[in-house]
């Protein structure tokens, strides 16, 4: 009687013992999967903005941003570069440069301290007129427009001839945060008749 009683409890402990397991098995799986939904949520959750200079709003998550904010932020890079007068153009380049992630750097802080060089020698004042913004699948933006320039000789201002230029900004958006990778003037395709 007591080997058939001892039988029956180790029975009953062995099934609650494959019970408990079991539940154990599918509670470890549920906090897996709620984890693993719960980062998927985190990373991928859209978010609104509004910048007050723009008062356009924009879409991005964790990892990307929509091409109005993608715009958005190239037209600032292109104000800050662009429409520089002798006096300003240390200040704009240092906000690009803040943008440039360190590896890029070093290319990026060569070509503005030219310019600047040429800005500060020659007394020029800059102008950039956009007339065509393209966002590419990559992450670039292309403006197109027209490069105004003047120089500053004392009280006469020399006006130059306006140029057709394209510039190129590869830009990155990762947690918030808006990185300049590469910031290039296009050759602008010239037809031959």
């Amino acid at each position: 009687m007591k080997l058939k009683i001892k039988g029956e409890r180790d029975k009953q402990l062995s099934y609650a013992f494959i019970g408990l397991s079991a539940f154990s098995i599918l509670m470890a799986a549920g906090n897996v999967l709620t984890g693993s939904l719960a980062w998927h949520f985190a990373t991928t959750q859209k978010t609104i903005t509004t910048p007050m200079t723009y008062n356009r709003p924009f879409v991005s998550d964790a990892l990307s941003a929509d091409a109005t904010g993608m715009t958005q932020f190239a037209t600032s890079f292109i104000y800050w570069r662009l429409n520089i007068t002798p006096e300003n153009i240390d200040n704009n380049q240092k906000m690009i440069l803040g943008y440039v992630p360190a590896a890029d750097r070093d290319v990026l802080k060569k070509a503005l301290d030219i310019e600047a060089e040429r800005i500060k020698k020659g007394g020029i004042t800059t102008q950039f007129e956009t007339k065509e913004i393209r966002v590419t699948n990559d992450g670039s933006v292309e403006f197109s427009g027209t490069l105004k320039s003047s120089t500053t000789n004392g009280a006469i201002t020399t006006f130059l001839q306006p140029q057709e230029k394209i510039y190129r900004l590869k830009l990155s958006y990762v947690n918030g945060v808006i990185n300049l990778h590469d910031f290039e003037e296009l050759q602008p395709v010239s037809t031959t008749n």
